[in-house]
């Protein structure tokens, strides 16, 4: 089952009249972990923001679940965590997760977000503040926020952009486990090929701007773990990703 439906997605910025997308068209099954990758400054968190509903002026249909980007958001059916994890901080890690539900007058959920807490494997730092966490530990508790109010599909917009190559592993098999223990539907932007191919089921590759589908490239792993990245199969998939994007140009 489709739960994101983008078919010849257009959009021009109203500032600068630049167009950013072109005929752009994918699709995202319930439970699936969908990257989108492609060159700087093509586009890539403009669609991000135009399936949140954040962005809107453009052509084309977006459908999620057979409604508009703007009603699934007014439903909550979107959870979005940004590059920056915007952490308030006068509050502590569990304040900072609630906050959503105080925000929209919804009963505070304690034990709901110290299970989130517990799924990103925060628990134990529920009453600190963020400027005593790492920079991963933050992202982590961003993450754990955008999910406290049981969106359907999740946006992740380089969430693990700002963490040094030493811990970003550790990072992308905690997304992983997020994915497993939430199943929620994802969508993720990211500057990295070999992140992508670990995480997704399925990558959209696409052109320079104004930015169209380039290739699909599903991705099947038996399992997948911290040997995965040796694979043949693993350095066979980011071949063809880079080979997309270095041969990558508009028609």
């Amino acid at each position: 089952m489709d739960l994101i439906q983008v078919n010849n997605l257009e959009k021009r910025y109203s500032n600068s009249g630049l167009l950013a997308l072109r005929n752009l068209s994918f699709t995202v099954k319930k439970g699936e972990f969908v990257s989108i990758v492609g060159p700087f400054g093509c586009g890539k968190t403009t669609i991000l923001n135009l399936i949140g509903g954040i962005t809107d002026n453009y052509k084309g249909s977006i459908r999620i679940n057979n409604e508009s980007p703007s009603e699934a958001r007014r439903k909550r059916k979107i959870g979005y965590c940004f590059q920056k994890s915007n952490l308030l901080p006068w509050l502590n890690v569990l304040d900072n997760v609630l906050l959503p539900q105080k925000i929209t007058n919804i009963k505070e959920d304690n034990e709901k977000a110290i299970e989130l807490l517990k799924i990103v494997g925060l628990e134990d730092y529920a009453s600190m503040k963020p400027y005593n966490l790492s920079g991963g530990m933050q992202q982590l508790v961003s993450i754990a926020r955008s999910l406290v109010l049981d969106p359907e599909i999740l946006l992740l917009d380089e969430p693990l952009s700002s963490i040094d190559e030493i811990n970003r592993p550790k990072m992308q098999l905690k997304l992983l486990e997020i994915h497993k223990r939430t199943r929620k539907t994802t969508v993720m932007i990211t500057h990295s090929i070999d992140e992508a191919v670990f995480l997704s089921d399925k990558i959209v590759v696409l052109t320079p701007r104004p930015a169209m589908v380039k290739k699909i490239v599903n991705i099947t792993f038996l399992q997948r773990n911290e040997d995965t990245i040796f694979s043949k199969k693993f350095i066979n998939y980011a071949k063809i990703i880079k080979k997309e994007l270095k041969n990558g140009q508009n028609n």
